[in-house]
């Protein structure tokens, strides 16, 4: 994923917790709010529950790949978008989290 498309600054990480929306799933919580940008940002947080930094930065390539693959989709979008995972994303193959994703952005209505 490109480095226009992460979040990466603590403040805004806060702003979507803050403002936000969030839906959930067992894996997975997505929270979403408007940015002041004409482009979609994506974030990720990852506790330390979830599993060691193996496991964090494998279920984190996982999600950026997915999020990869979404962007022609969300272009047109102004959102900035918070993943957290929860401790059973670390079990979880590529196809479980994503359709977890899908799922998520469709409950939110990101894309129709």
């Amino acid at each position: 994923m490109q480095n226009q498309y992460r979040l990466k600054e603590n403040r805004d990480f806060r702003r979507v917790f803050r403002r936000g929306k969030s839906f959930a799933t067992h894996r997975l919580v997505l929270y979403y709010c408007d940015n002041r940008q004409s482009i979609v940002r994506v974030g990720f947080s990852i506790s330390k529950k979830v599993g060691n930094a193996v496991v964090r930065n494998r279920v984190k390539r996982m999600l950026r790949a997915g999020f990869q693959s979404l962007l022609p989709e969300l272009k047109d979008k102004s959102l900035d978008i918070v993943v957290v995972c929860r401790k059973d994303a670390a079990e979880a193959d590529y196809h479980e989290l994503m359709q977890d994703v899908m799922k998520l952005i469709s409950k939110a209505r990101i894309v129709v």
